[in-house]
């Protein structure tokens, strides 16, 4: 995949130079409309020129096309994993993991957001996590018991054991979460409680 990207990205860059600087010699007048013209004549009126200038044109959209098509083709191959059943093969969505991923929330209380981003590589399940947490705990801690239970869910899904790198980012701690408690916590009632008519 990275091959791919690469060669993409070369043969992208390599158009746009190569357009953008005859533009900036055409601005700059180092290019003057007449050898431009004279260019262009060669290209119109003979025959040999004008193929090959259409062949040149061809194979830069040929190339383009395919090399689009290779990397969407990956990145597809990536949100996905395939095994085989006794009966056939079975592909998974990566998406669907993703959601099983998220439902753990159920499970951790001090997590109050999961999103998920996972690939399929030749080494296995490459994960990343980000987290939003409610309140302020013992980060090592819970991202350990995070990781563990991601892992065990996955491997009870899709039976990939041994094959599963799971980064976590903490991006955020609530601080609502924490200011709605330390309220609840120091909050002075507003008129004393009514203990009845004395007599």
């Amino acid at each position: 995949m990275w091959l791919l990207t690469r060669i993409a990205i070369l043969f992208y860059i390599f158009i746009i130079w190569t357009t953008g600087i005859a533009v900036m010699l055409f601005v700059a007048h180092v290019l003057d409309l007449q050898t431009i013209q004279w260019l262009l004549k060669i290209v119109y009126f003979d025959s040999q020129s004008g193929t090959i200038a259409g062949i040149c044109a061809g194979v830069i959209m040929f190339m383009s096309f395919l090399l689009a098509r290779l990397i969407y083709g990956s990145r597809q191959m990536e949100r996905t994993i395939a095994f085989e059943n006794p009966t056939g093969g079975v592909t998974v969505s990566l998406t669907a993991l993703e959601d099983l991923i998220k439902r753990l929330i159920v499970l951790m209380p001090e997590v109050k957001e999961i999103r998920p981003y996972m690939i399929a590589t030749r080494k296995g399940l490459e994960m990343d996590i980000k987290l939003v947490l409610r309140h302020e705990v013992n980060i090592p801690e819970l991202t350990a018991r995070f990781q563990d239970l991601v892992r065990r869910k996955i491997e009870e899904a899709v039976g990939m054991e041994g094959k599963i790198n799971i980064r976590v980012h903490v991006v955020k701690i609530s601080l609502d979460d924490i200011k709605s408690k330390n309220r609840d916590e120091f909050q002075i009632p507003t008129q004393a409680p009514f203990h009845g008519y004395r007599s």
